[in-house]
């Protein structure tokens, strides 16, 4: 025998069961390749759009192998928003688009002065030649991200151009307001050269007035002989930092590390909250030891 409560739950449920199938989001689907690149969507589009993200955490954009489900997904999207110059996407991108002829492609990369790379990369994952492909690490780049992620929305949207184009100028209020806050921040920095295992703060570099050296060779650990110079290198410019990031191991740098005395600092270049780690790279040069 029922009691009356569960009598009621009895006939309650279908309702239940119907508004739990009910629950699907209708909202067009943007696709980007990297997590600080859903930062600028998210920021500018608001809560418009599903964003799919390629290259999951802790993995790196250089070597990533799209899975047969993330390039469904892809052609799926209203656009792509790609930065341009990573691996997988110079390797995947020609496929993707000829299977997605209504696909929109956006460069994020689009207009933003590339820096050269005098960095050797593992020849198994060939990049554009002689490019630093970290182009989204600078707030001067990251105006020109801005810019073209807009640009993309409202092609795809334009009946919400006006909201995009206001939450835009808010963007880019913020990031001038950070390009400030960093600039006061390194202000009283003396030593102005730091070690990274991998090259992804060229841009950072040079918005700022500093110097990048990479520990990785080829895209491997350093040889005996490779980290020699780098701790005399290191030693010579008095470098405070090593940066390692979460997808790479780092062992090389946190042995310079160790035998200067520097300090070992994680970061995460490929993080969705974009602004905090540019503010985190900047904060960490100059709390460290003068």
């Amino acid at each position: 025998m029922l009691s009356r409560f569960q009598f009621i739950l009895f006939l309650l449920l279908p309702f239940f069961l119907g508004s739990c199938r009910d629950v699907v989001d209708h909202r067009p689907i943007v696709t980007v390749s990297i997590e600080p690149l859903r930062y600028f969507v998210e920021a500018i589009g608001g809560d418009r759009f599903q964003v799919n993200t390629l290259v999951p955490a802790g993995a790196s954009p250089e070597t990533y192998e799209l899975t047969p489900q993330q390039v469904v997904q892809t052609t799926d999207s209203r656009a792509y928003f790609c930065v341009g110059t990573l691996g997988f996407e110079q390797e995947r991108l020609r496929k993707l688009t000829e299977n997605a002829p209504n696909l929109l492609v956006v460069n994020s990369s689009d207009s933003i002065v590339l820096l050269e790379d005098n960095h050797v990369h593992d020849q198994q994952h060939q990049h554009i030649e002689g490019i630093d492909l970290h182009t989204w690490l600078s707030t001067t780049s990251g105006k020109q991200i801005a810019r073209n992620v807009l640009r993309g929305l409202c092609q795809v949207d334009s009946a919400n151009a006006a909201f995009y184009q206001q939450r835009h100028d808010s963007l880019v209020q913020h990031i001038d307001s950070l390009d400030g806050e960093i600039r006061q921040i390194l202000r009283p920095l003396v030593h102005r050269t730091f070690m990274i295992y991998h090259p992804a703060l060229g841009y950072f570099a040079r918005d700022y007035g500093l110097q990048q050296i990479a520990v990785e060779q080829d895209g491997r650990e350093p040889s005996a002989d490779r980290m020699q110079q780098l701790i005399l290198q290191a030693k010579h410019n008095n470098v405070q930092v090593v940066f390692i990031q979460e997808e790479h191991a780092g062992r090389a740098a946190r042995r310079i590390a160790e035998s200067t005395g520097a300090r070992i600092v994680s970061i995460a270049p490929l993080s969705v909250a974009w602004d905090k780690q540019m503010l985190h790279i900047a904060r960490t040069l100059v709390q460290s030891p003068q």
